[in-house]
């Protein structure tokens, strides 16, 4: 036996959008903070408006026994998971010319110059450089311990405050 879920028509659909009142629709747009982190080109009010426009459209059928928040949230947070994977896919050739095109910063910083402009945001730290260059080598950790000449406590450290250097030299999307 296959249970019908039940869908509200397009009439009840904007009957009950047409009764909301400031806080629900704050509420809403809280949510739609919420759901569109992660999509740095985007906005919750876009992410808002296309939502109800997927509904009001007939696109997303809105089932009979669930609320209107809980409802608007799942297809908030469907279309936000949508953009995120537009926005990790590799660039297209048309994309060349968009502003959001990453190709101009990664032609300007190429691995080498990263690597040395890390190098010296570590300058001061000597440890702290030792372990990156064997983290760009790829040696074990053992091998850097005994090149170095540290114990396993002391290469912890000294790999804790290379991270803090760099982090702080590099916040988040710097490279954006």
């Amino acid at each position: 036996m296959v249970d019908e879920v039940e869908h509200l028509s397009l009439e009840e659909v904007g009957r009950l959008l047409g009764r909301q009142r400031q806080p629900d629709l704050l509420r809403l747009a809280a949510l739609a903070e919420t759901w569109v982190r992660g999509c740095p080109r985007r906005e919750a009010s876009d992410l808002l408006n296309e939502a109800l426009a997927r509904i009001l459209s007939g696109n997303r059928p809105w089932p009979a026994n669930v609320s209107l928040h809980a409802f608007l949230s799942q297809v908030m947070r469907s279309i936000a998971s949508q953009w995120r994977h537009e926005d990790i896919r590799e660039p297209l050739t048309a994309d060349q010319d968009s502003p959001f095109s990453d190709t101009s910063i990664e032609a300007t910083f190429d691995f080498a110059d990263l690597a040395q402009r890390m190098r010296t945001a570590l300058l001061d730290d000597q440890v702290a450089i030792g372990i990156f260059d064997h983290i760009l080598s790829q040696t074990s950790r053992k091998q850097a311990c005994d090149q170095l000449g540290l114990d396993p406590t002391g290469y912890d450290t000294g790999r804790r405050r290379m991270t803090r250097a760099l982090r702080r030299q590099f916040k988040p999307g710097w490279i954006k």
